[in-house]
């Protein structure tokens, strides 16, 4: 971050950041729009809204036909789908329970409105600025609060005792709900806040052996330049942070040499400070494969990590590749995205589900309509062939090709290497023989 009076650089904006004003929040949508009323999820389309789960909001109308299935005025908890969509519940209880209430679209108003405010019920309020921008943070004390002047003490818990706490997500816990007549302020100081103080000066000893290249430190310099290393007291040079290779290296807690240090040689690494916020440079970082400032990874920077929690947004902007599993615990957003390939088999546990008139196309060139659809218009389900035959088969010798109706009863059922059977309501009505015959029966 920048220095107490001095511009943020880039990569630094999120600092300094004032709240929005979270005391009330107004999301206004089209009640009459099946795109944003999904009456058969019985869900809301909103994009980029700030709601949270459980979180109480008053319904209103604005004057308009009321949506099928609210009232006007009705207080109403969210269920949070994903960042852009959402359901309603009768109480929180039924919200964290996930059951929604049935809604559908209403009237041709377009500026229906949902308001979570300070209420006296509400605790938790998504902390953003510029009017949404979701803030990131992972400690209490890098926000300042002030409800009606006072300023509120921070607690890195999500079940603060008194003032405020946070929870994952970027969402503000305060210990009491606010009500109406409270005054709410805020800021972000920083996405992080490095030391500039000396944090510690170990000296770590090593003895060469003229093969090991590599050595382990006592704690974890940022780069290159926050400790001095010299062999037989001779000082060595670090390698530039433009990547020129000189004398030695630091990533992580490991110093490597260019060349191994002579057997008996004695290695002394000092650390002089500047590690971070909190001793054993543990800090924010402050540099990246030893390049400083705005540091950044290049398509040269390999990068092998244990595992990566993210509480925010976790953002790819080209290509990101996983050689072993990769576990998400809730939704998997696809913004933007037109194609997924997977070389392998792709198991959906729970189903498939694909929105109406959305097809799921075989064969055919990319971006072609597809050789066979499948897909439901809303009204009818549909298989469409777009070339050559469509082709129904029974791979074994008694096997059978059959059409059923809703209780599972087969109206048309063609065996293989045998008969082809045509019933009506369960009772058969055509028969065909091997010697080519067909067999009438007719009910009079």
């Amino acid at each position: 971050m920048a220095y107490i009076g001095n511009s943020p650089a880039i990569g630094q904006n999120k600092s300094f950041r004032i709240l929005d004003d979270i005391k009330s929040y107004v999301e206004t949508f089209d009640g009459s729009s099946s795109s944003v009323i999904n009456n058969s999820a019985d869900s809301i389309n909103v994009k980029n809204h700030r709601f949270i789960q459980a979180q109480r909001v008053t319904y209103s109308a604005n004057g308009g036909t009321v949506i099928t299935g609210l009232s006007d005025g009705q207080a109403a908890f969210i269920i949070k789908v994903d960042r852009d969509n959402f359901k309603l519940a009768s109480s929180a209880t039924n919200a964290n329970n996930g059951t929604a209430i049935g809604i559908a679209p209403a009237g041709s108003t377009t500026t229906h409105k949902l308001t979570v405010a300070f209420d006296a019920i509400n605790t938790k309020f998504l902390a953003s600025y510029n009017n949404g921008v979701k803030v990131k943070f992972t400690r209490a004390s890098q926000l300042q609060i002030s409800i009606n002047g006072v300023m509120q003490e921070p607690q890195d818990s999500a079940s603060p005792t008194k003032g405020f706490g946070f929870d994952t997500g970027s969402i503000i816990v305060f210990s009491t709900a606010p009500d109406g007549n409270d005054l709410f302020w805020g800021n972000l100081l920083a996405d992080n806040l490095p030391t500039f103080d000396i944090s510690d000066n170990d000296i770590d000893n090593f003895t060469g052996d003229d093969t090991t290249t590599s050595f382990s430190l006592s704690e974890t310099p940022p780069d290159n330049r926050n400790v001095l290393v010299s062999i037989d007291g001779v000082t060595q040079y670090p390698n530039d942070p433009d990547g020129t290779v000189r004398a030695y290296s630091v990533v992580g807690n490991i110093v490597t040499f260019t060349s191994a240090p002579n057997t008996g040689a004695k290695i002394q690494v000092r650390h002089i400070g500047f590690a971070g916020a909190n001793s054993g440079g543990s800090g924010g970082v402050t540099s990246v494969y030893g390049r400083t400032g705005a540091t950044v990874l290049t398509n040269s920077d390999s990068i092998v990590v244990g595992n990566i929690t993210d509480a925010g947004w976790l953002a790819v902007g080209s290509t990101a590749t996983f050689d072993n599993n990769v576990t998400i615990k809730g939704v998997l957003t696809y913004d933007d995205v037109t194609i997924v390939d997977a070389v392998g088999l792709s198991t959906f546990r729970e189903g498939l589900r694909v929105n109406d008139n959305k097809k799921i196309l075989f064969g055919g060139a990319q971006g072609s309509a597809g050789d066979l659809r499948i897909f439901h218009d809303t009204t009818n389900s549909r298989i469409e062939n777009n070339t050559g035959q469509l082709k129904l088969r029974a791979l074994n010798s008694g096997s059978s090709v059959q059409f059923i109706d809703h209780s599972d009863n087969a109206m048309i059922e063609a065996v293989a290497g045998g008969v082809v059977v045509i019933k009506h309501n369960n009772s058969e009505k055509f028969r065909t023989h091997r010697q080519r015959e067909l067999i009438l029966m007719l009910v009079v």
